[in-house]
């Protein structure tokens, strides 16, 4: 069969239009040689599958290399793949070494010959050029298979082929890197002398509120040391402008290298590289530091099962909510080079052995620099293993479901953000609105923090921060308690966050995504909480709420309303979103042995007066069994129905009645 060569410009085939025209291979069916001298899965066979992941005349582990750098024997490889096909293309994206083709076979899903294209002298497509070998006609028959024959010889040092695809068009593919057509033009921004300088600034993290930015400084003079040293460095913004920014100090800096990682929406729990020795020597690893007032702590080190990373080289960054840690390393786990890992914070306060994220996110080059949005949903990450403008770019993906290890295909942040320069260490507050990150070009020297108003493609999310103080419901004083906030449309009792209230530190601060309606409460022995509820289900955009907490001492006579215990409709079963807040008057009075108390039930006006005395008498009685069921005796419990006899508010519309509709809680005895 006849065949026409055409050339097509390679970047990266975009993930909209790929599965259009374009099907890549999706399985290795036999190989002459792989190399094998590096280590995980760089250079093997398994690296031309998928699409293309690395720029033309640029060598990469994310591409099937052979053995050895010539040999005197035909070196191939065979792949296979899902969908067959009638074909008048061959596309092979030779990344490095180009020109060592010198024969190509198609098979139909019987491994019978389709055809074959033959070129002794090897294939030839110019610098920067993926060849597609066009066909002069579509094949009779569909294609299962192709397998392509090098003659190494041909081309001095490697050769690599990074990606082997077939179409069924007869126009060249255009290709282009995969970033969204909806990304404007964007104008990064130099955050300015109040916090940049002659020296390098690098590593932004900023706060959930965008309010502080905590970064890292090199060889600067107000170093801890002086010269050739890391310091940890933060700034403050008032009414819109950065402030000069300040040394951290000691204990978090030392005469070593140091470097911040995370900061919790409170500003009070930082995350520092390496574990901190009391003799001043750091060692590689991960440490905590807790803020009281404006003191930090000496840095604890974070007890992650099994850690292991054979590079100096690490990144981590935690969810908002404190429970789920993102870790760039390097161990035999990976699949080259550092990798990206997710870890669990268990029961005991440590955390689970690093399980590695996968191919959704990782490929043999390096994946560094990860950062977890406030929606706990999309990471930012810098890849070297996938096509960019430069050395490293700055990509997006999207969790798929509660595993964390499925993810959408890592999206390019477009020229913008990605120079041809290394880009990386990308920070957003919980508005979405900014995007903070580090680069070299066009600074005031070394490494300068910039940045840039996101548009809505590369945005997270949206998440709302709840700011408030915890008082004592009679003082009206701030007082030390621990909050706990949960979405009330899960049941797992793994779902409720806490936070620890110290009014010496300021307000507390939680970031919650929206779209779910939570349950905020404190807990402190000798009180009891007034829970409140925070219904997002309707927000589509970022929000700040204020909202105290009030707790009430715990004495003889004092009445609260039960806001987060719910009921199925019209009937008297304690719905499963009740269960937190009925246990945490459980543990109140497994802790006062002699308290006893009255459950009083109410509801609206609606519906037959006499079926609304019984309903609310019966919810009560539920609510009084699920309390037997955790240990308290009946004689303890009280229980009285009043039906609609006793409103809190008029019942002239929805949303009175339904605050009428109620379980009281009142103390009889202490």
């Amino acid at each position: 069969m006849k065949y026409a060569l055409t050339l097509i410009l390679f970047c990266l085939v975009a993930n909209t239009s790929k599965a259009q025209t374009t099907r890549w291979a999706s399985k290795v069916k036999g190989f002459s040689t792989e190399n094998t001298l590096e280590t995980g899965r760089r250079y093997r066979a398994s690296q031309v599958l998928s699409w293309p992941s690395c720029l033309q005349s640029q060598t990469s582990a994310a591409a099937w290399r052979p053995a050895t750098e010539t040999s005197t024997a035909d070196e191939w490889i065979s792949v296979g793949f899902d969908t067959l096909m009638f074909i008048r293309q061959v596309i092979i994206h030779e990344n490095f070494g180009a020109g060592c083709v010198v024969k190509v076979l198609g098979y139909d899903d019987k491994n019978t010959e389709v055809f074959v294209l033959n070129n002794p002298s090897g294939f030839k497509a110019p610098l920067g050029k993926s060849l597609s070998l066009v066909l002069d006609k579509t094949t009779t028959k569909k294609i299962a298979s192709i397998k392509i024959m090098l003659n190494t010889q041909l081309v001095a040092g490697w050769n690599e082929i990074d990606a082997i695809g077939i179409s069924a068009s007869d126009k060249p593919q255009q290709a282009s890197i995969d970033v969204s057509a909806e990304i404007p033009v964007l104008v990064r921004e130099n955050l300015g002398a109040a916090i940049n300088s002659s020296s390098s600034e690098v590593a932004p993290i900023i706060s959930p509120d965008g309010k502080t930015i905590f970064f890292t400084r090199y060889d600067h003079p107000q170093n801890l040391k002086p010269k050739e040293d890391f310091d940890i460095w933060f700034a403050k913004q008032i009414d819109g402008q950065w402030q000069e920014a300040k040394n951290i100090g000691s204990p978090v800096n030392n005469l070593q290298e140091n470097s911040i990682t995370y900061i919790s929406p409170d500003e009070r729990t930082a995350l520092v590289m390496n574990i901190y020795e009391p003799n001043g020597d750091l060692r590689q690893g991960l440490s905590m530091s807790k803020r009281k007032g404006n003191v930090w702590s000496f840095p604890e080190m974070v007890d992650i099962k099994n850690y292991s990373n054979q590079i100096g080289i690490s990144a981590f960054t935690m969810s908002p909510n404190g429970k789920t840690m993102v870790l760039s390393l390097q161990n035999e786990n990976s699949f080259g080079d550092t990798d990206l890992y997710i870890s669990y914070l268990q029961k005991d306060g440590s955390w689970s052995q690093p399980l590695n994220m996968g191919t959704d996110l990782n490929t043999p080059e390096a994946e560094r620099t990860p950062f977890i949005s406030a929606d706990t949903k999309t990471i930012y990450f810098t890849s070297e293993g996938r096509a960019g403008y430069g050395a490293s770019d700055i990509f997006l993906s999207r969790r798929l479901d509660d595993t964390w290890l499925r993810w959408s295909p890592p999206q390019n942040l477009g020229p913008s953000i990605n120079s041809v320069g290394f880009d990386a260490h990308f920070t957003i507050p919980a508005s979405g609105a900014f995007a903070y990150f580090c680069s070299e070009e066009k600074s005031f020297g070394g490494f300068d923090i910039f940045r840039l108003k996101l548009p809505l493609a590369l945005m997270p999310e949206p998440a709302a921060i709840l700011t408030g103080q915890v008082l004592d419901k009679k003082s009206n004083l701030p007082i030390e308690a621990q909050i706990v906030f949960e979405s009330l449309e899960k049941i797992q009792k793994t779902d409720a966050d806490k936070v620890d209230y110290d009014p010496t530190s300021g307000e507390f601060k939680v970031v919650l995504p929206i779209s779910k309606v939570y349950g905020v409460s404190a807990i402190k022995k000798g009180y009891q909480a007034l829970s409140d509820t925070i219904d997002l289900r309707k927000e589509k955009n970022y929000r700040e709420i204020k909202r105290d907490l009030f707790m009430i001492p715990i004495e003889v006579g004092q009445k609260m309303i039960l806001n987060n215990v719910f009921f199925e409709q019209g009937q008297a079963n304690v719905l499963a979103t009740s269960f937190s807040e009925l246990d945490r008057i459980v543990l109140q009075l497994l802790e006062n042995p002699n308290m006893e108390i009255l459950l009083e039930g109410h509801t609206d006006n609606q519906g037959d007066f006499d079926a609304n005395l019984k309903l609310s008498k019966e919810r009560v009685e539920a609510v009084k069994k699920y309390f037997v069921t955790k240990g308290l005796t009946t004689n303890r419990i009280s229980v009285k129905g009043w039906g609609s006899t006793r409103p809190i508010f008029n019942n002239q519309n929805e949303e009175k009645r339904k605050l009428n509709r109620r379980v009281e809680f009142t103390v009889l005895k202490k």
